[in-house]
């Protein structure tokens, strides 16, 4: 008996034989502390303090029926602005090449770094033995796009930039992040992630 067509493709991508088996895409929210928390909450600040400035003049001026279009106003303003404090980062990894893009609000995105898990010099874990070699790149270098810099699953990427600087680019990794960027690099070190 022969098996079934659909039997087939799915052992080919088990085992690595085409390229859904080495596509990764992946996303963490930026948590609220430090300065990107203090930003969170000084913009809430800000919105009570729009509704109850807009609310003061309107009835010092006694045109009480424009307050009814506080609410509205104040969704314009949150609408518009509320995305540069929800940030999120995604990593793609498609054909050997790793994309790293900070999204906001779900919005609008820009892209962080682009670079082939081959010209990598270095991928390991950001704890133990390994931190030194990440800490030695410059501040300006390095791309921190990860939830937290306390979270236990994060991995960084040492490349070579543009301007021929080390740049080191923190992104939290998953068991199939790591199989497929060890398929691209085997010099990768690997320590058991959380997800």
């Amino acid at each position: 008996m022969q098996k079934p067509k659909l039997e087939r493709y799915v052992r080919a991508a088990d085992l690595g034989d085409n390229a859904a088996s080495t596509f990764v895409n992946y996303g963490v929210k930026k948590k609220p502390e430090g300065r990107y928390g203090l930003s969170r909450g000084l913009m809430v600040c800000a919105y009570i303090l729009f509704v109850i400035v807009y609310a003061g003049f309107f009835i010092s001026m006694n045109i009480l029926p424009i307050i009814a279009l506080a609410p509205v106003f104040t969704w314009i303003l949150v609408f518009s602005t509320w995305r540069y404090v929800s940030i999120e980062y995604e990593y793609y990894i498609l054909d050997g090449e790793f994309k790293m893009l900070e999204v906001y609000g779900s919005k609008s995105m820009r892209e962080l770094c682009r670079v082939r898990i081959s010209a990598m010099k270095k991928i390991a874990p950001y704890r133990g033995g390994y931190i030194a070699d990440a800490d030695a790149v410059t501040l300006e270098n390095r791309i921190e796009s990860v939830s937290s810099m306390a979270s236990p699953d994060i991995y960084y990427g040492i490349f070579e930039g543009s301007d021929g600087m080390d740049m080191v680019v923190f992104f939290e990794a998953t068991e199939k992040t790591l199989k497929v960027i060890r398929y691209y690099n085997s010099g990768v070190e690997i320590i058991k992630t959380t997800h």
